[in-house]
């Protein structure tokens, strides 16, 4: 039996010819399901252990250790068996109805009513409940949606196959209003592989003993917006009622049939089931449905199409006249914006990318004068930071709320006016449970006012996480208080939430990434404004910068604080620039497989695995030898994000000065 589960409902819902290829082991998968690196990088399974603790005496429905299989009907079974008490909680407690199978992370029944829990380490703010599932206009709030069709499908499969119980639905969810009176509240829940336990988490402590102030979680009632799903005023796949949804879902993965739903291109866009070159031995789902409802053959997908173009907004137009390729697109597809004087605005930017795809013109385009203009008004030395950052949904310390950010590390190059390239300072906090936002603040205050100069980011990340570290000091009774505070509004900008008056330093970082999209655009990048894709594009373009890193960092006036003096950046194998990303050294490279926590890991080479790395190096126990490797590791990392930086900053000096 195939049974539709809640997360492949979820699955169905965003794209029901996913279904199709979802298991199937002969197409390509980019989504990898491993619930141990997620739970690394979301604290997801550890929110769900602390949920546990609301429910001291709830019984966990457990895996067979013997089982080889996945055992459906045993996990109903013992289900039933607590369900004919009269007061029972149950965690993962197992329901299925035709080829419907849920588990529901806390059950709690009374009499013949049941609360159906369902946890998630998403947050909301109790305080302010008004417009938080429904919005002002009466629609479901977009990032809620899936997690009540989630709940509604779990009450579905409960009232079907027990009708004789009253279900009334609860979200249990990290309360940003809440603050713990626990120190290392995060600490008391260990990811491990070993344990008997579905969610992979070894609970330190087995009560709370004031659920209220020790907690930072808060269950609510979602009957209202549940209700609305299941009366179909509140719909994901339009066509389709609630129940509709569910039985034609269910039809299609039973009978393992091919959906054939129309095209919806927003969410083709980021479809999973594409071929890389990695896994080109593998059949495209993708590639598949566009076989099969557009006609399309090799012809088309080797041809450009709206897919690559930045900021793209009008997939439903495209949708109802089935375009898609570049070359059927005119301008009228692309909408309307307001112009920027001196700079590109959006829609501007979209027609010079189809422009250049369609005449397959690799050459960037540049607003010359204006750059140049934009350019002269930085001050040398110039400095280029990166951070790396985490948020946990359970605190820290004492008094502290969930998703602070943690800041926990950095690193700083500097372009002296002469050429000079110096990797200044790094700051990397490793410790599990240790805070490091007050020293990485103090350790950045001091690298950064060594000089005057410019400072720059890549995106507006660090000017939100200063603004949170500015937050922190404000509140704070630091010796150094005044001086941190200081120091953070000098260089950032003040949101517009912010719970202070509204401020903008005057060294405020300037956003490189904003500066590339208002005065220049690189055909290679494929629409892509990530650091990751630009830099690469650069290589491909600029002769001065393919010249320069090719040459070992010793002799290009550049020092490193990771790498010997005969490293070098750039390498091209068969007529192909490397991504020196896709170059840095594997991770564990030193090691054999003998270290299961860190085997799996993949190498530190985007933000998602420094997040995870970070995450193990918190929340798993390993050695001191195992905890130095991801530590250098990510150092590597963050030193190429922000000598990235430079050599962006280089080649757009290079266009300025010709």
């Amino acid at each position: 039996m195939r049974y539709l589960t809640k997360s492949l409902y979820k699955t169905g819902l965003e794209c029901p010819n996913k279904l199709y290829y979802t298991k199937n082991k002969q197409y390509a998968n980019t989504k990898k399901d491993d619930p141990f690196l997620e739970a690394l990088a979301s604290g997801g399974f550890q929110v769900e252990e602390l949920a546990k603790l609301h429910y001291p005496d709830g019984v966990l429905i457990e895996d067979k250790k013997s089982d080889k299989s996945y055992d459906y009907d045993d996990k109903v079974i013992q289900t039933n068996h607590l369900l004919q008490q009269d007061n029972v909680v149950i965690f993962e407690a197992a329901f299925k109805f035709e080829n419907l199978f849920i588990r529901v992370d806390i059950l709690e029944k009374k009499g013949n009513h049941i609360n159906l829990i369902e946890v998630k380490a998403k947050s909301f703010d109790s305080t302010n409940m008004e417009y938080e599932f429904i919005g002002k206009r009466g629609g479901l709030v977009g990032d809620w949606k899936f997690y009540l069709f989630d709940v509604a499908f779990q009450k579905y499969v409960i009232e079907k196959s027990h009708p004789e119980f009253k279900v009334t639905p609860f979200l249990m969810l990290a309360d940003k209003s809440k603050t713990t009176t626990i120190d290392g509240l995060n600490q008391l829940f260990r990811v491990t592989k070993n344990t008997d336990n579905r969610t992979g988490v070894e609970c330190k402590i087995k009560r709370l003993d004031t659920v209220e102030e020790q907690s930072v979680l808060t269950k609510v009632n979602v009957s209202e917006p549940i209700q609305g799903i299941e009366q179909g005023k509140y719909r994901i796949l339009e066509v389709f009622d609630f129940e509709t949804s569910i039985k034609e879902l269910s039809k299609a993965y039973k009978e393992d049939n091919y959906f054939n739903y129309p095209l919806q291109y927003n969410v083709c866009k980021h479809c999973e089931f594409k071929t890389n070159k990695d896994t080109q031995h593998l059949k495209s789902g993708f590639k598949e449905c566009f076989s099969k409802q557009m006609s399309w053959t090799e012809k088309e997908f080797k041809e450009p199409n709206a897919f690559e173009i930045w900021d793209f907004r009008s997939w439903k137009k495209l949708e109802e006249s089935q375009r898609l390729l570049l070359k059927d697109l005119d301008e009228t597809d692309f909408g309307e914006d307001r112009p920027k004087a001196g700079k590109m605005s959006r829609v501007e930017r979209q027609l010079i990318q189809r422009e250049k795809a369609i005449s397959t013109d690799n050459k960037p385009y540049i607003l010359k004068d204006e750059l140049k203009e934009e350019i002269s008004t930085w001050q040398y030395p110039l400095n280029f930071i990166d951070f790396e950052t985490s948020t946990s949904p359970l605190p820290f310390f004492s008094g502290q709320k969930p998703y602070e950010q943690l800041a926990f590390q950095f690193s700083h190059h500097i372009y002296h006016k002469d050429g000079t390239i110096e990797h200044a300072a790094q700051y990397i906090n490793t410790t599990a449970g240790e805070f490091p936002n007050i020293d990485f603040l103090r350790a950045l205050k001091e690298s950064i006012e060594r000089n005057e100069g410019s400072i720059f980011m890549f995106s507006n990340h660090e000017n939100t996480i200063i603004n949170h570290l500015v937050e922190q000091v404000y509140e704070s009774d630091l010796t150094d208080r005044a001086d941190l505070f200081v120091f953070g509004q000098q260089i950032s900008k003040g949101k517009k939430d912010t719970p202070l008056i509204p401020w903008k330093g005057y060294r405020s970082m300037i956003d490189l990434c904003k500066v590339i999209k208002d005065y220049y655009y690189n055909p290679y990048t494929k629409g892509s404004n990530s650091i990751k894709q630009v830099l690469p594009a650069v290589f491909e373009s600029s002769p001065f910068i393919r010249d320069k890193y090719s040459k070992p960092i010793g002799k290009i006036n550049l020092n490193s604080l990771n790498f010997d003096k005969d490293k070098v950046w750039l390498k091209v194998i068969d007529g192909i620039v490397e991504d020196p990303y896709k170059s840095l050294p594997k991770v564990f490279s030193e090691w054999n497989d003998d270290f299961e926590t860190i085997s799996e890991l993949e190498d530190i080479n985007n933000g998602g695995a420094a997040l995870t790395a970070y995450g193990k190096l918190q929340y798993t126990d390993m050695s001191d030898e195992e905890r130095l490797q991801i530590k250098e590791a990510l150092l590597r990392y963050c030193e190429l994000d922000t000598l990235a930086m430079v050599m962006i900053f280089e080649h757009l000096k290079e266009l300025t000065e010709k």
